[in-house]
């Protein structure tokens, strides 16, 4: 059963004596003790067992029941102020909302979400009197039905909140909804705006500047955005760029700019600009002056898909970022070669730490030799890259220099063409996928003597390659990479090992195996005298341990995932006296396990 916590809160004596004092005649309570009406069922409204409702001023209901109230029935509520229908199912007020003179709060918001898109709310005339009204919430309301025609009476409204109202508020004519929205900007008093997340079209008006707190977030089709409104702090450029980023748009009209004028005057920590294909020209791009925003930390730049206006290379080269971008993202850039900025971006972004580039059409990279402080790479879906410098220079003595002393991640994804040269970077962990060439490509390195070390930069430690069609004695990068303690191998068929790789093993201390179309464990695998954990994932054709396993003396840890045809495991594993951890998961059928050692199977 589920305990619910209530929450008690008790008035001073001092404070209830004053209260009923200002009240006066007003506060006629049948039972002392209550306060407001909260209902529940909305059929006892006027039943004479419940408080007059004459003399209530707050109302709540709480009936999510699909009975709709009676056209009269908020006609003897002559001192209501507050009128919460928000967990009431109806979408329809009745007319004797009009009634209520002295009503200040309304929320009529809806707490069902097939209101907010299939359904319609009609709002009556009446509204329309309720000239004291201050607060009203129609939010998740669908297609508000009649509100226009009321809107411009609610002269004391102070705020207004109509987001995730996804129909058209009066039709399909843009014209007749931007005639509302401008009607709102002519409400005197207005503070407070929430037109969050509604899909139609329209023009902000200048009157908005004024406001105190303007939400538009999620507002896709903004045609316009006045420069007095664009320069609001507390806008925060609508929340776009908090949810996703910010989606670039442009309209029909080919004498028009896009919408990327609308963050001149944004300067966030995280600013991420999406669909910048659909960017008319280069000098919205100039415009928004990118360099100058000192607050970004970390800048996204996707292209995505469709055709573009505008040479990427053209647009690239004017989004120069400011020096305080520590996080830079690239996605979907079709130029061939990069602008200058992004060739010396040591000089441009001293204070880089990670760099990602992903669907890209450039053959080379820049130089990264002099980003001191970069800490990940991240390449991904650059099936033209052929060439990536880094890693090692030579100084004066011709001994080699080691750069990038920071890094930790260095991670390619399906880059088939990418060779890194002269040698390979000091990065703590390399990810390779589907990159068979930075895997295969040292023939010029003779030696793991070649490659630099340096006490400042951490030892490689770890390496997880998938998908390659390589077989595992082509893998020339592991000469480069003494000292290695962490292995993991997914989807690589051939795992057929020189006496080089095999060096490069000796101090490995856990390997992972993922290999679906193994049958027998490699030879070599008994060669790993170092070796504390082995997990061995997805072989479901793997029958049985390899006995030179019983050499595995250190092991302390053995993992079976999903290797479905191994029904039992052999004695001698009780022959290993430090393996502590014997784990069977994911098994289809029960094994049999040593005597010695109990497993959890999952």
């Amino acid at each position: 059963s589920m305990q619910v916590e209530t929450e008690f809160l008790v008035m001073h004596d001092l404070v209830h004596d004053l209260a009923r004092s200002v009240l006066a005649d007003e506060i006629g309570i049948e039972d002392p003790t209550c306060r407001y009406a909260w209902l529940t069922d909305h059929r006892k409204l006027l039943k004479s067992s419940m408080t007059p409702l004459a003399k209530i001023r707050a109302l709540h209901f709480h009936d999510r029941s699909n009975y709709q109230l009676d056209r009269d029935a908020f006609s003897p509520a002559k001192c209501l102020r507050v009128l919460d229908l928000s967990r009431y199912c109806t979408q329809e007020l009745p007319d004797s909302i009009g009634q209520l003179k002295q009503l200040r709060h309304l929320d009529a918001s809806s707490w069902s979400r097939k209101l907010e898109r299939w359904e319609s709310t009609r709002i009556p005339k009446a509204l329309g009197a309720l000239n004291k009204l201050q607060y009203l919430n129609l939010s998740r309301r669908g297609r508000l039905v009649g509100l226009p025609k009321v809107m411009s009476n609610l002269m004391e409204l102070r705020y207004l909140n109509i987001s995730h109202c996804h129909g058209y508020y009066l039709s399909d004519s843009p014209s007749a909804n931007q005639s509302f929205i401008d009607c709102i900007g002519t409400l005197p008093n207005l503070e407070q705006l929430d037109l969050s997340w509604n899909d139609y079209c329209f023009c902000v008006p200048e009157s908005f500047s004024s406001l105190n707190k303007l939400n538009l977030r999620g507002c896709m089709h903004i045609a316009s955005l006045p420069e007095n409104v664009a320069k609001l702090d507390i806008l925060r450029l609508f929340g776009l760029l908090q949810y996703g980023g910010f989606p670039v748009r442009a309209d029909d009209s080919e004498s028009s700019s896009s919408n990327l004028v609308f963050l001149k005057h944004a300067n966030p920590q995280v600013l991420s600009i999406k669909d910048l294909v659909n960017v008319r020209s280069v000098e919205e791009a100039c415009c928004i002056r990118l360099m100058e925003k000192q607050s970004i930390e970390e800048l996204t730049l996707r292209w995505g898909e469709g055709a573009s206006s505008v040479e990427h290379m053209a647009l690239l080269k004017e989004l120069v970022p400011p020096t305080s971008v520590q996080n830079l993202n690239i996605f979907g850039y079709k130029g061939v070669i990069f602008p200058y900025w992004v060739m010396h971006i040591s000089k441009y972004l001293p204070n880089l730490v990670s760099l990602r580039l992903w669907n890209l059409s450039c053959s080379g990279l820049p130089t990264l030799v002099q980003l001191p402080n970069l800490r990940k790479i991240f390449l991904g879906y650059m099936y033209n890259l052929e060439e990536f410098t880094t890693g090692c220079s030579m100084s004066g003595d011709g001994a080699n220099e080691l750069t990038l002393p920071k890094l930790e991640h260095l991670e390619m994804y399906r880059c088939p063409k990418l060779r890194i040269k002269p040698c390979p970077p000091r990065a703590v962990h390399w990810f390779i996928s589907s990159s068979d060439n930075a895997l295969s490509s040292w023939e010029e390195c003779a030696s793991t003597s070649s490659t630099p070390a340096s006490s400042s930069s951490p030892p490689v430690n770890k390496l997880k390659v998938e998908k390659s069609e390589l077989p595992l004695h082509q893998w020339r990068l592991l000469h480069h990479l003494p000292g290695l303690s962490d292995v993991s191998i997914t989807h690589c068929d051939d795992l057929t090992i020189s006496p080089q790789i095999g060096q490069a093993f000796k101090s490995l201390e856990s390997l992972s195996l993922e290999c679906i179309e193994m049958k027998i464990l490699p030879e070599w695998l008994g060669e790993l005298t170092s070796l504390r954990q082995l997990n061995l994932i997805c072989m479901n054709f793997l029958q049985e341990l390899d006995k030179n396993m019983k050499q595995l003396t250190q092991l302390q840890s053995l993992s079976l995932d999903m290797c479905n045809a191994l029904t039992s495991l052999p004695q001698w594993l009780g022959e290993l006296t430090l393996l502590k951890t014997l784990m069977c998961v994911h098994m289809c059928v029960p094994i049999v396990l040593p005597t010695k050692y109990q497993c959890v199977c999952n």
